[in-house]
């Protein structure tokens, strides 16, 4: 073998070792990630309910959204279901009854989730007085829902 064949070789293990590195990297090392929860854009709003507490982190009023962000601690999403309403002044904006949204999972029986209610047909002020509804709903309908309610004043972002 000459001095070319060499270096072709070793560049071509140092390049198989590099796509390894990254396939091993988004299958497994990704997932070795744990999850963080994102940083608050309000001042945290604590209820307790039966043997858990649902937290209000963020909350954001832009020209076609509304977007919350909560955390729900002590409850297993095999056992119960998480609704999330939006009211301005008592009146409901959520069209479906719930907001849309995403759930990251950060530890057993603890979650984060996001919820998004596009409101571009629907005027509301430059702000709002808005109240967060979120409902933990058990499967068992033997068992009442438990339900935390939030205000936060929110400004128009624009």
């Amino acid at each position: 073998m000459d001095k070319k064949e060499k270096k072709y070789i070793i560049a071509i293990v140092i390049l198989v070792a590099v796509v390894l590195g990254v396939i091993w990297y988004f299958r497994v090392g990704y997932l070795l990630k744990k999850p963080e929860m994102p940083e608050a854009n309000i001042e945290i709003q604590t209820k307790m309910v039966d043997r858990g507490t649902i937290n209000l982190r963020n909350a954001e009023y832009t020209e076609g959204q509304i977007k919350v962000g909560y955390e729900v601690n002590g409850f297993s999403l095999k056992e119960y279901n998480v609704s999330c309403k939006l009211y301005n002044d008592g009146n409901l904006i959520s069209s479906s009854g719930s907001t849309d949204g995403g759930l990251i999972e950060l530890d057993e029986q603890h979650y984060y989730f996001v919820g998004f209610e596009n409101i571009d047909q629907v005027n509301l002020p430059d702000s709002i007085d808005l109240t967060v509804e979120i409902t933990v709903i058990p499967n068992d309908s033997g068992q009442k829902p438990l339900t935390a309610s939030f205000n936060v004043g929110l400004d128009k972002e624009m």
